[in-house]
């Protein structure tokens, strides 16, 4: 095995760190130094000067290497690139070990693979040790965002589940929790509250003895996408069923009994007030105090509140206050007739047809053959003569027909006196009425009658004539059913 002349074997393998790589300087420092003395620490050295300018490197005195044993950890060793090594002539690599080969006596070997970084442009290419770890932690930051995606992608979809379907770490609760087979047998009642979830729902399941355990409720409920449809209210099931046929049987409309407070369509606004009065226990009074501007009503209701509180059934909390409730009934208008896209400058025309719409047919197909008949009065400028209207101003209902002394009463709603349409709603009609006030169907009509009030069979005309026989229909009846008109 030959030596070359830094004492350093051909085959020996690189320093594997800054700290070997110091150690093997120093002892070759001190392995070539004349007197064989330590350069170790304590021991200061003396800096040579250099030799005159335009002396030539390999001629000028020694510099002194800084002692290795004190450098600052800071220093940086950098891995000389192999491949800029192999180009460079073999002339200036002489040149280059002599160069760097001295020492403060002359004679210290220097590192042939390893150099400083700040002769990166002499030594070529070359990648820091500083730089590898760089790389180290960027790649290393790389797979770990990676993973964390990973692992929200999965915790995501976990908590969509989780939000449809409620907590899911109950006690005792797995993936193999205990479960009946069947459909069970018998009959049990369960209430499903506001704001119940999954787990809340699969607790009060397990108290009534449908299910076995909560985690199989959870886990079946978790799996339907239509879980999210279960209304709060009572619901008959079974005792000892399976938890997928408890939850097939709450989905099942038969099952279902509302607990909440049902507004039918075409109740006046004082009507609605005594059905929440009664099913919350807030005097009927806070409910008239509320003012009309505080619950979102539409710049077309003119303060009115007639008309916007829409028909449904709501669940509302024990300590909802009159102004919250009415704020609910006119927030689900909105929700209901904004896909229509009723334009803001027909609004207060259509709602206040509707009411009358919702007034005058009893079957959904006359709804939209009313509002004809309406639109056909209004734009030939004859008075709708509508005994709704008339029941409206009196706030007596009971009767289909009005008296000649309430028609002759003067006022903004009598439309037996008053053409065009009334100045407000004169109810809360559905969705369906709103449609229809909308949309009305073609037709020449002038004239409607419902013939029979209790079936809601209703007769049009476009001639007063027809209208008259029309009439003599409606008339037998009545006779037929005393008190009834």
């Amino acid at each position: 095995m030959s030596t070359p002349q830094d004492g350093k074997s051909v085959g020996d393998s690189a320093p594997r760190s800054r700290r070997e790589a110091r150690e093997r300087a120093r002892r070759a420092a001190a392995a070539a130094s004349p007197e064989g003395r330590s350069t170790g620490a304590g021991r200061e050295r003396r800096a040579t000067p250099p030799g005159p300018p335009g002396t030539p490197r390999s001629q000028r005195p020694p510099q002194p290497r800084p002692d290795l044993t004190h450098e600052d950890e800071t220093t940086e060793f950098v891995a000389v690139s192999a491949s800029r090594a192999q180009r460079r002539p073999a002339g200036d690599w002489e040149e280059h070990e002599r160069s760097e080969t001295s020492s403060a006596n002359g004679e210290w070997t220097g590192f042939h693979d390893w150099a400083s970084e700040d002769d990166h442009d002499e030594h070529g290419s070359h990648t820091s040790y500083e730089e590898i770890q760089r790389q180290r932690r960027r790649k290393a930051g790389r797979s770990c965002l990676l993973l964390v995606l990973v692992m929200l992608l999965a915790v995501g979809g976990a908590g969509y589940a989780a939000s449809r379907v409620g907590r899911i770490s109950l006690p005792g609760m797995s993936e193999t929790s205990p479960d009946y087979a069947g459909k069970g047998s018998g009959s049990v009642t369960i209430v499903v509250k506001e704001g119940d979830t999954g787990t809340a729902i699969a607790q009060t399941l397990l108290k009534a003895g449908v299910v076995k355990s909560t985690g199989a409720f959870v886990t079946a409920a978790g799996a339907s996408r239509n879980f999210g449809s279960i209304q709060p209210g009572r619901y008959t099931l079974r005792q000892k069923m399976s938890a997928q046929a408890a939850l097939d049987l709450m989905l099942d409309p038969k099952s279902y009994a509302s607990t909440g407070t049902t507004i039918p369509e075409g109740l006046w606004a004082g009507q609605i007030f005594t059905l929440l009065s009664k099913a919350t226990g807030v005097p009927v009074a806070d409910y008239q105090k509320v003012s009309p501007t505080s619950i979102g009503l539409p710049p077309a209701a003119k303060g009115h509140l007639e008309g916007y509180l829409f028909p449904s059934t709501y669940n509302f909390g024990k300590d909802a206050t009159a102004e919250q409730q009415l704020r609910t009934m006119v927030t689900e208008w909105r929700k209901k007739v904004a896909p229509l896209q009723i334009p803001d400058s027909r609004l207060h025309e259509v709602m206040v047809e509707a009411s009358l719409v919702e007034a005058e047919s009893r079957l959904s197909e006359d709804g939209p053959k009313v509002a004809r008949v309406i639109d056909n009065r209004v734009n030939q400028g004859m008075p709708l003569q509508l005994d709704s209207t008339i029941h409206y101003a009196e706030k007596k209902r009971g009767t289909i027909t009005t008296t000649d002394e309430q028609r002759a009463k003067k006022g903004p709603y009598n439309s037996y006196l008053n053409t065009g349409l009334p100045p407000t709603p004169i109810n809360n009609p559905g969705l369906a009425a709103i449609k229809a006030a909308l949309h009305p169907a073609s037709g020449g009509w002038l004239y409607f009658v419902t013939v029979d009030p209790q079936t809601g069979k209703t007769l049009f005309a476009d001639t007063y004539p027809e209208q008259q026989k029309n009439e003599q229909v409606f008339h037998s009846w009545c006779k037929h059913h005393p008190g009834k008109c």
